[in-house]
């Protein structure tokens, strides 16, 4: 991986998502959890200080980056929950089946290489009456902002180390097999200019 992916991208995205607003979404979405978690494109551990330390038991964490992971590390060593790093890629998780009682992606499935084996995975690990809790930007419902997202995809996976701006994953949460019921796109002012191309829906879905 090269400097920019793992050095300065990792500062960029830290300083580019730490709005209130944002903090406040990943606050609402995380404190849902409960039991045994697994966070999956853990980042910088931005999440961290929002998990509730008496519901989480034990929170494991999953996140390829290298440089990722050293920005997390700080936050991991000051957390009130039990934390376990393990190296790997949501597409082959290295855990056995139905072991987890949450599983957490946050600002994730833009990113990796395949979101649909990725979601296999998460029901793969889920307990059955588990929680799968997601927050993601996604293709717009609007023809004309879809439009301009296709477009703009090829640039934003080299800004964005891999991220896309096109994904429909909703669509995705549907097809690996949850019952995920309507979900309403909201624009988020803390993207500035770039709201329009980046609508976030976000679900609780149980396995």
């Amino acid at each position: 991986m090269g400097f920019y992916s793992e050095r300065v991208f990792p500062w960029l995205l830290d300083r580019a998502l730490s709005h209130p607003r944002i903090e406040a979404r990943r606050a609402a979405l995380v404190g849902q959890a409960f039991g045994e978690v697994l966070e999956i494109g853990f980042g910088s551990g931005a999440t961290l200080p929002f998990y509730d330390a008496v519901k989480v038991k034990r929170l494991t964490v999953v996140e390829p980056s290298e440089g990722m992971n050293r920005r997390a590390a700080a936050r991991i060593a000051g957390s009130r929950i039990p934390v376990r790093s393990v190296p790997g890629a949501g597409e082959r998780l290295p855990f056995g089946a139905a072991e987890f009682d949450t599983v957490v992606m946050c600002l994730t499935l833009c990113s990796v290489d395949d979101p649909m084996a990725v979601l296999a995975e998460v029901r793969r690990v889920l307990k059955p009456g588990g929680l799968f809790l997601f927050l993601e930007h996604v293709l717009s419902e609007d023809a004309g902002r879809a439009k301009w997202q296709r477009r703009l995809t090829p640039v934003q996976k080299v800004v964005g180390v891999g991220c896309h701006l096109d994904r429909d994953t909703a669509a995705y949460v549907r097809a690996a097999g949850f019952a995920l019921g309507e979900v309403a796109q909201e624009e988020e002012r803390a993207f500035g200019a770039l709201a329009p191309l980046a609508p976030l829906i976000a679900g609780a879905v149980a396995r």
